[in-house]
Parts: C-alpha cells; sequence; structure tokens
C-alpha cells in the first residue's frame, strides 16, 4: 500500500487493514484555530470536547491497525482560550492511553523561525510538543541510526572511552526549522502547518525499516508519505482537501527519484563512518597508554608498546575492537607476573569500560622489539598523548622519541573543535 486517500480518517477501518502500520506520525488539525476549506474537518467549529472525542476515537482505529511492534507520534501544542492555556498535549495523551496506547517520551520540537510576537503573560512561542507512544513494549526503535556526530564537545579526543563510536545520543530537545512561512519555494509543501522533513526522517529512521508502512491519518500535503516514499517505505494517509493531495502527488513525482538517490547515499555517509572509527582508534590507542600507566603505578616499568588492531569477531556484548599489544618490558619482571598484573587492572575500570577485547605479548629486548617493527606505516605517540602522532617512522633514530608506536594513524587537531564551538 502506497497511497494517500481523499477520504476522512474517521472513515480508516475501512481502507487500511489491522496490524498493517508500522508506524504513525501526523500532526492533528488545530482545535476551531484554522480552517482547512472543508465542512467536514476535525477542530474547526467543534466544541473542544467534540474534537477530543474524534482525535479519540481515530486513535483508537489507528491502534487497532498498528502492528505490536510499533509506535505513535504526534506533534501537537497548548493554545490559549479564554485567558488561560489549554494542555491539549495532556488532555490528548489522556484520551488515547485509554484505548491502549502506552506513552513513552515528550520531545521538545525547537523551532527557530516562529510568529514574532507574544501577548502579555505569555512567552514568545518557540516549540511543539512530540509524544511519542507504544502500542506495546516491543516496539522498534533504533537509537544507533540518528546518533549525533556533529557539535560534539573536544572533550571526545582525549577521552573517546566516554563516547560512543555511533556518536551523540539523542536528547529530549530536538531542533529542526520549520520552512519559512509566506516564502515558498518550487521544492516546499505549501500547507498552515508543515512538518520539518528531517524531523520526519529522525522518527522514520528511529523506528521502521525499509518496506515499513509509515501512515499518517492528518496528510495535509503530505510531508510524511513524501519522506515515507523518499526513504524506501510504504505509506498511507487521509486528507480531506483535493488541492492537498494533488499537490503532494506532483510534488511527489517531481521529486522521488533525486530524493531516493540522496537517501541511499546518506546510508553510507563517510562522515559518520569516519567517526566511529576514529573513536575506535582512539580507544585502541589510549588503552595503551592507561595500561602502561597503572603498571608503573606498581613498579612495573613499561618502556614501549606496539599497538595494532586485530581483524576478528568479537564475543563479548560491550566490545567494539580488538587489538593486538606487545610490551617492552623491565627484564626483572617474569611474563606470568606481568600477565596477573594485566589481567587484574584490565578486569576493573577504566580499561574494562573501553569495550576493547585485547591479546597480550611481551618483549624484554628492545633490539628485538625495534627488529619487529614494520618498516612502513608506522607511527609514534607520546605517554601522554593518543591523538596526535609525532611522526610516521621512516628513521629509526626516532625510536627514542615514542613510547607507543602503531600502525594506527590519528593526528587530530583538539583548538580546531574547541573554535568551531
Amino acid at each position: 500500500m502506497s497511497k494517500v486517500f481523499l477520504n476522512d480518517a474517521r472513515n480508516l477501518k475501512k481502507h487500511v487493514k489491522k496490524s498493517s502500520i508500522d508506524v504513525t506520525i501526523t500532526s492533528p488539525p488545530y482545535f476551531d484555530m484554522k480552517d482547512y476549506g472543508h465542512l467536514d474537518q476535525i477542530g474547526f467549529g467543534q466544541t473542544y470536547n467534540q474534537y477530543l472525542t474524534d482525535l479519540k476515537n481515530i486513535f483508537k482505529d489507528v491502534y487497532d491497525a498498528t502492528k505490536d511492534s510499533g509506535s505513535l507520534w504526534v506533534v501537537i501544542d497548548s493554545f490559549k482560550r479564554d485567558g488561560a492555556v489549554v494542555t491539549l498535549p495532556f488532555d490528548f495523551s489522556r484520551e488515547i492511553s485509554s484505548v491502549g496506547w502506552k506513552l513513552q517520551d515528550v520531545i521538545i520540537w525547537k523551532k527557530d523561525k516562529t510568529v514574532p510576537w507574544s501577548k502579555k503573560g505569555t512567552t514568545r512561542k518557540i516549540f511543539e510538543y512530540v509524544l511519542f507512544f507504544s502500542k506495546s513494549e516491543n516496539f522498534k526503535y533504533y537509537s544507533d541510526r540518528v546518533k549525533e556526530i556533529k557539535d560534539l564537545k573536544e572533550w571526545w579526543v582525549r577521552y573517546p572511552e566516554r563516547y560512543n563510536p555511533q556518536g551523540k545520543s539523542l536528547e529530549e530537545i530536538w531542533e529542526f526549522s520549520i520552512p519559512t512561512q509566506g516564502a515558498w519555494g518550487d521544492g516546499y509543501i505549501r500547507h498552515f502547518c508543515p512538518l520539518p522533513e528531517d524531523l520526519v526522517k529522525r522518527i522514520i529512521s528511529l523506528t521502521t525499516d525499509e518496506n515499513d508502512l509509515v501512515f499518517d491519518p492528518f496528510s495535509g500535503s503530505g510531508t510524511v508519505p513524501a519522506q515515507a516514499a523518499f526513504m524506501l517505505r510504504k505509506y498511507a494517509g487521509f486528507e480531506l482537501n483535493a488541492e492537498y493531495v494533488d499537490m503532494f502527488e506532483n510534488y511527489l513525482k517531481a521529486n522521488i527519484a533525486s530524493k531516493q538517490k540522496a537517501y541511499l547515499a546518506s546510508k553510507v555517509s563517510m562522515d559518520a563512518d569516519a567517526f566511529s572509527k576514529t573513536i575506535i582508534n582512539l580507544r585502541i590507542l589510549k588503552f595503551a597508554r592507561v595500561l602502561a600507566k597503572k603498571l608503573n603505578s606498581i613498579n612495573i616499568n613499561i618502556s614501549k608498546i606496539w599497538v595494532e588492531p586485530i581483524d576478528r569477531p568479537l564475543s563479548g556484548r560491550y566490545e567494539i575492537a580488538a587489538a593486538r599489544y606487545v610490551l617492552l618490558a623491565d627484564k626483572s619482571i617474569s611474563e606470568d607476573e606481568l600477565s596477573n598484573a594485566i589481567n587484574k587492572i584490565i578486569a576493573t575500570p577504566p580499561l574494562s569500560k573501553f569495550g576493547i577485547s585485547t591479546d597480550f605479548e611481551f618483549s624484554k629486548n628492545a633490539k628485538e622489539f625495534i627488529h619487529n617493527l614494520p618498516s612502513s606505516d608506522l607511527y609514534i605517540y607520546t605517554a601522554t598523548n593518543t591523538h596526535q602522532h609525532k611522526n610516521s617512522i621512516q628513521n629509526r633514530e626516532y625510536f627514542k622519541d615514542g613510547f607507543i608506536f602503531s600502525s594506527i594513524a590519528v593526528n587530530i587537531n583538539e583548538e580546531l573543535y574547541r573554535t568551531a564551538k
């Protein structure tokens, strides 16, 4: 199914099968504030109780049509009437929770383009609520797909163990611009209150897989079904205004090829891949530095370490990489004593939190250690810095300056991240 029906959402059961929807993303019509141009519209001309009753009945039908793994995301806001705030988001949540929906989270959508005025007793409105419901406890939610790699503080460079390789977890305030009202371009869908494309993309990425069904019972001019199509999902929707349906179909036809191409390209984003690889490499290198410091604190002297990543299956739940470490140790320490000390250290924080599966080897002979270093792709780090290599070692005269030697090349200027704020 991929269709926006020119019909009333109150007739949903006639067109959408039970347990077929994977996610519903919508913004209900404003209550008695916007005339969407149809005699039977919900909201405009109704009493508040009539409005809530209609919404409750529609979302009961949406609930029945949703898979157990499905979810519902509703963009909704409070308003003022008779001198007081009407808490529509909370009234709405109470009504649809009574038919089975489970409220999982409340997101704040911060908008940077809004009407630039406020009334007495109110601040300027720059946000709306995004209410996230599920049908059951076993709902789809792929948080790693939408972790943020931009605007991270510079601390990720020196403390990579504190950051997920996929980026920063989502927070409860989402900042997305709305299309500029009154300045529509050919690429925009005209509507009283268009949802931001990126907000819809995020929810679709979080909650669905390709070929899943995305639904909007109040499609308007079609932001939700359009984004579903662009991301290789099926879609369904309802809209009473024929002009909006025509607008959506024309927009989709004109943009689907380029938008699907852009979506496919985004799935292999080099920025995200590069960030993930860098975090992992930083962890592998810092692991060696921290281990040596811990060993030196118990009078086990480590003078040099060779570090290289290992390509092998990972077995631990929290493992993100595997690495081989060759330690140049003091001749006075036995290998058994050194192994026992290492096992104790890496079994407890901080090193137990690094997610590195390790292999250890030991050397007591500096000449042998030097001889075994590779002749190319060799990078040097100090005992205090594993995020900026000093030299690519083509000449062994650099050996005396180095503490950690590796095939991993990391060269990050922290100042770039400080000045980017």
